[in-house]
């Protein structure tokens, strides 16, 4: 299971605080500390975009992005580009602080699951259904 972190740099107070526990968390579940991959990205509004790089260049199973919630337009923008980007790329996308961790795990799991099911005589590009 490989996941990455995105920490916004206008937010890295909050970023900080809980990469630690995020980190420990993955390797609680099973996750390799080789398999967490962290980048970081500008703006709030630049997330969307990193999360794609993590989706287009790497090998991750599933994206936790550490972010503060908020009301702003910001916010809602990055959250509406990220849930673009979980029904393009097939790839869940978690949002908040370390408690994602569990469910970024869980998502993969079931995502795993799900596929080992699946008909064999099943052979669709699941990226290519968007």
């Amino acid at each position: 299971m490989r996941i990455g972190i995105v920490m916004v740099k206008e937010q890295m107070s909050f970023a900080q605080r809980h990469l630690s526990a995020t980190t420990e968390s993955l390797k609680a579940l099973g996750c390799a500390e080789s398999d967490i991959k962290i980048i970081s990205s500008p703006t709030v509004l630049n997330v969307p975009l990193t999360t794609q790089f993590f989706a287009e260049y790497t090998e991750v199973d599933a994206v936790i992005v550490l972010v503060e919630p908020s009301q702003s337009r910001e916010y809602e923008t990055m959250l509406y580009g990220i849930t673009r980007l979980q029904m393009t790329w097939n790839m869940p996308v978690l949002v908040g602080d370390c408690t994602a961790a569990e469910q970024a795990v869980e998502m993969v799991r079931t995502q795993s699951e799900m596929e080992a099911a699946a008909p064999d005589y099943v052979n669709t590009d699941h990226k290519s259904v968007n």
